[in-house]
């Protein structure tokens, strides 16, 4: 059954390659509108499965739209269309509740791909932690082996089912975007005093030079992780908060709100914790 598709946008000329557009693919254009009251009327009257929505109109831009449709029915789905895209722009249309936003001028292929996660989210979770804790492994791998010249070896991935033990050194990193998420390396200060003189070629000055360099390593690490899951699935949008560092007394890390996976990466200098978890978001970005 072909996705039902509502065309809100008051130039009639994007309306009309927005449906060309649609015609290529497995998608029915049922409605059009042009402004706030026929796009609620219309959304009434054909309940579209995708409202593509303009953000510039005259009268009532694309923000009060979708609020309106949204105050309307709270399960809409719309994708906000626009040739402007900056960091503002997607906040305020995530904190609206707009499902997708995609770049003027796009491709057929990019839009449907925004469509099709839109529908089916889920997939594009269930994917992220299959090969979430993966990639972060893989940049664990590569810059430990470019920064400290020491090969790598990881034990099986399991998940935290019981709190982790601090062995000394925590760097915590948060994960924002299409879902949020955590990043945890812990390890030793001797394992954290071996890798820095490693990576300095010298003994680190203090236990504040030895701790910047495990900052460091850890939002090298994220950063890298989320830039090879962003290259693969675009609309993931995953980014990494600085790194929140614990150290001194052996701390218990416990993580009641997502399901964390771990694994052990074994080094020439000691053993290094890597757990990763996400949870879900509510909206789709392209």
């Amino acid at each position: 059954m072909a996705v039902k598709i509502m065309i809100v946008d008051d130039s009639p000329f994007s309306r009309t390659l927005l449906a060309d557009i649609f015609s290529e693919g497995n998608y029915e254009v049922i409605a059009e509108a042009d402004s706030l009251d026929t796009a609620v009327e219309m959304y009434n009257r054909k309940k579209p499965d995708i409202v593509t929505m303009d953000i510039a109109m005259p009268g009532h831009d694309g923000f009060e739209v979708s609020r309106a449709l949204l105050h309307n029915d709270p399960n809409v789905k719309i994708i906000l269309s626009s040739s402007m895209k900056d960091y503002e722009t997607e906040m305020q249309a995530k904190r609206i509740g707009i499902a997708g936003y995609v770049q003027k001028p796009f491709e057929a292929a990019e839009l449907f791909s925004v469509i099709d996660k839109v529908l089916s989210p889920d997939n594009l979770f269930e994917e992220l932690l299959r090969t979430g804790l993966e990639a972060f492994k893989e940049a664990l791998s590569q810059n430990i082996t470019r920064m400290a010249k020491s090969p790598l070896s990881f034990a099986e991935n399991s998940s935290i089912s019981e709190p982790y033990i601090s062995k000394g050194i925590t760097s915590i990193i948060g994960i924002t975007g299409q879902y949020t998420g955590t990043m945890i390396m812990d390890l030793s200060t001797e394992t954290s005093n071996n890798l820095t003189k490693a990576i300095l070629h010298r003994a680190p000055k203090n236990s504040e030079e030895m701790l910047a360099v495990v900052s460091e390593l850890a939002n090298i690490i994220g950063g890298r992780a989320c830039s090879m899951l962003n290259k693969k699935e675009k609309a993931l949008g995953l980014r990494v908060s600085p790194p929140s560092m614990f150290h001194g007394e052996l701390a218990e890390l416990v993580s009641p709100s997502l399901k964390i996976e771990q694994s052990l990466a074994k080094t020439d200098y000691g053993d290094i914790f890597l757990g990763v978890g996400f949870k879900k978001g509510a909206t789709l970005w392209m």
